[in-house]
């Protein structure tokens, strides 16, 4: 993905952020990073969105605005609540309105940072799922799925969501559905690592999850040898000073999983391409 206006620069694609503010616009541009997806947040402030008017060039964003989760489940930070078919109906015409470009869902819970080998509760179910991808598609919008576990990765595959983001415990029945379906992965390695950085989380916890996010890498590899299409998510909150860095560090993980600079960075920008559709 380059321009003959930028000669050989690559355009890097985040496929996994979430903006707060006008100075998270900010913190894109000063990355170089060309596009991202938000993947949106329940509070946050778009008030001076048009002062990126006055970048010499404005990064793309397919802004999922917020998202939908299950009532009594994780991701009230992130959006709002929906428990029926009415519901999920209703919110998605009010996401369109409001000029989302993508529907972002959540179809799990997250890593447990205490517990090991466990998810925290919540997700929305299959059919829950096919209903909002159904929805989503009648406004031409396509879904991003939160999703960790054998479980709800399947589901979120087989209800026709566009990407899994994260997939933390996947397996290669997994990668198996998502490689028939054309599921884009978007594996935000680096979201679990600095979690696990936290001086909240035990040393034991830290062992633990620092074998998870090994299992994760090795999957990455296996999902790259299988054609199932992959892309570089940060999960960066931004405005953050050090988002280049981590961008660099995520496409260091790819490496590590196996898979060569030169198709990392095909990953990176053409992958991050084609899952945004631009």
């Amino acid at each position: 993905m380059k321009s003959s206006a930028d000669g050989d620069r690559p355009h890097f694609v985040d496929a996994h952020v979430h903006i707060k503010n006008y100075e998270g616009i900010a913190s894109i541009f000063s990355a170089g990073i060309t596009a991202v997806r938000d993947a949106g947040l329940k509070d946050r402030s778009w008030g001076d969105r048009g002062k990126s008017a006055h970048f010499p060039r404005v990064p793309v964003i397919i802004s999922a605005e917020w998202a939908l989760y299950k009532k009594n489940g994780y991701g009230s930070l992130l959006g709002t609540a929906v428990d029926s078919q009415h519901e999920i109906k209703s919110e998605i015409l009010r996401l369109k309105k409001a000029g989302a470009g993508i529907i972002k869902v959540i179809a799990s819970g997250l890593v447990s940072l205490s517990e090991p080998a466990r998810l925290t509760p919540g997700g929305l179910d299959g059919e829950e799922l096919a209903c909002i991808v159904r929805e989503a598609g009648s406004q031409g919008l396509a879904v991003m799925a939160h999703a960790n576990g054998e479980a709800a990765i399947i589901a979120a595959a087989e209800a026709g969501v566009r990407s899994v983001e994260h997939g933390f415990f996947m397996t290669d029945r997994a990668l198996d559905v998502m490689a028939k379906q054309g599921t884009f992965w978007t594996p935000t390695v680096g979201a679990l690592a600095r979690a696990a950085d936290s001086h909240k989380v035990s040393g034991e916890m830290k062992a633990t999850l620092s074998e998870l996010i090994q299992s994760h890498l090795t999957m990455i590899g296996r999902a790259w040898k299988r054609g199932v299409p992959l892309a570089i998510g940060t999960d960066c909150v931004l405005p953050d000073r050090a988002y280049r860095s981590i961008y660099e560090r995520e496409l260091s993980y790819f490496e590590e999983a196996g898979i060569p600079r030169e198709d990392v960075l095909k990953v990176a920008c053409e992958g991050g391409a084609r899952l945004l559709g631009i």
